[in-house]
């Protein structure tokens, strides 16, 4: 009779501490990443002065949507941006120059 009443409570403990244990190991939440702010090259300052006059087509149609995205309303070709510098300082330039001081 003990030894029936044992087996029970040895069935009954084995069930009760493997329920209390998971399955899969918990894995650390990833650390924020850090971003460093990236130095725009070649973009003159509000107050600098450039001759803009030997510029591409681009960097002047880019000068105007820099400007539009100045004043509220964002206009800038995403594919020129990424792949043409002349459009991508030129964006900058006129985004520059009009902003609200």
């Amino acid at each position: 009779m003990y030894s029936s009443i044992n087996m029970i409570s040895l069935a009954i403990l084995s069930l009760f501490f493997s329920a209390c244990t998971s399955s899969t190991v918990p894995t650390p939440k990833p650390l924020p990443v850090q971003v460093q702010p990236t130095e725009i090259k070649n973009v003159p300052s509000r107050n600098d002065k450039i001759d803009i006059t030997q510029k591409s087509p681009l960097f002047h149609a880019a000068v105007t949507d820099g400007c539009a995205t100045a004043k509220g309303k964002y206009t800038k070709d995403s594919t020129l941006f990424n792949s043409d510098i002349d459009y991508k300082d030129g964006w900058f330039y006129g985004r520059r120059k009009c902003q609200p001081r």
